[in-house]
């Protein structure tokens, strides 16, 4: 199937360009370039979400595969054409069913986002930084069970989220590592020189940096100070209620766009608005325009694509940045092949006009909006 989009800027080999992509099947078979034009659509890299629980009613915790096509069809719709998969934590076996209507609903041809695999959210967390996760579903870190359960099921796991000062944390890094899935600090008490170790074990992701890790010291350096200290990739929630606006803004700049992957941390509630107030169920309540479980923050009303308007719009990031951080960080850490628009090249891509309204999203050769 050709698809043509035209009159469109686009980034390319980190320069402003204008003319006609000609889509086949889902990669760029041909590019025309014209002069620019004003008041021109703009295309870029899909968004992918690398930390999502859920969107529009769908929950990643399904194991229904109407559920989770519907849930690849909603994601596609505002523009991410890639995510992974975010589950709570609990005990291994009961991951299992889980895995498995993934692994049967994205065998083959399916509708919406692409799904990339799964990102496990425990359940080797600290239970003193278990916030809004349920701290009976933590488990300890048992090194045989893990091995076989990632025997079976390591093709599915992109990043496991980790805190590595628990005992036998560090060997679990490193088996992690072996299997070939990212392990990503998460929900954890390490001190500056655990940090340190874990990072040297194999920790290359820090999981929605600054929430439920200790806070900065400025007498004592601790797992942030060791985080940003280092060249690990960092996810980041823009929403502004995870991390307040001027830390964020501050934060984006000290890393570096090149650190940062923007992440929803949605749940089935997000996509939706309710008002101040609202009982969402008999533990979710909306608060300060997010999610609260229990009184702790659990999730946002935010995508992928409020964080790019975020980005391009208030701070004012060159657009090359903007894809970065909600787009092509996550996809070559999760090896999307859709890093940038360039002949022979795959595109999955959203088109925006130049107020930065969704106007087209383009996935595996189709029209997905």
């Amino acid at each position: 199937m050709t698809i043509l989009i035209q009159d469109v800027r686009f980034i390319q080999r980190g320069t402003m360009c204008f003319g006609d992509l000609y889509l086949e099947d889902g990669f760029v078979e041909r590019i025309d370039y014209k002069t620019p034009k004003p008041y021109s659509d703009i295309a870029l890299n899909g968004f992918v979400d690398i930390h999502t629980h859920g969107f529009r009613g769908c929950s990643a915790e399904s194991n229904d595969i109407n559920v989770l096509h519907q849930l690849a069809i909603q994601y596609a719709k505002r523009g991410t054409v890639g995510f992974l998969a975010t589950l709570d934590p609990m005990p291994l076996k009961d991951y299992e069913p889980i895995l498995q209507g993934y692994r049967e609903a994205f065998k083959g041809e399916y509708p919406g986002a692409r799904f990339y695999g799964v990102h496990l959210e425990g359940p080797y967390l600290n239970p003193k930084r278990a916030n809004d996760l349920d701290p009976d579903c933590l488990q300890p870190i048992d090194l045989q069970e893990l091995e076989h359960f990632l025997f079976h099921y390591s093709d599915l796991i992109k990043i496991m989220s980790i805190a590595p000062e628990l005992e036998n944390g560090l060997e679990a890094v490193a088996m992690l590592k072996r299997f070939g899935i990212i392990a990503s600090v998460a929900h954890s008490e390490c001190s500056f020189e655990q940090t340190k170790q874990a990072i040297s074990a194999g920790i290359t992701q820090a999981t929605h940096l600054c929430n439920a890790m200790p806070d900065f010291d400025h007498h004592e350096a601790g797992i942030l100070d060791a985080i940003i200290e280092s060249d690990i990739l960092c996810e980041l929630n823009m929403d502004g209620v995870h991390i307040q606006r001027a830390m964020l803004q501050w934060l984006i700049r000290l890393l570096g766009p090149k650190r940062i992957t923007a992440i929803s941390d949605g749940s089935a509630y997000s996509g939706y608005e309710y008002p101040q107030g609202y009982q969402l169920d008999h533990k979710h309540i909306v608060q300060n325009n997010a999610i609260y479980a229990n009184g702790h923050l659990a999730n946002s009303f935010q995508d992928l694509s409020d964080a790019f308007r975020y980005l391009y719009l208030e701070l004012h990031y060159p657009l090359e940045d903007c894809i970065a951080m909600t787009s092509t960080n996550a996809g070559r850490l999760i090896n999307t092949l859709n890093y940038e628009i360039g002949l022979g090249k795959k595109a999955d891509l959203v088109v925006m006009d130049h107020n930065i309204e969704l106007k087209d999203v383009i996935i595996s050769g189709k029209h997905s909006l």
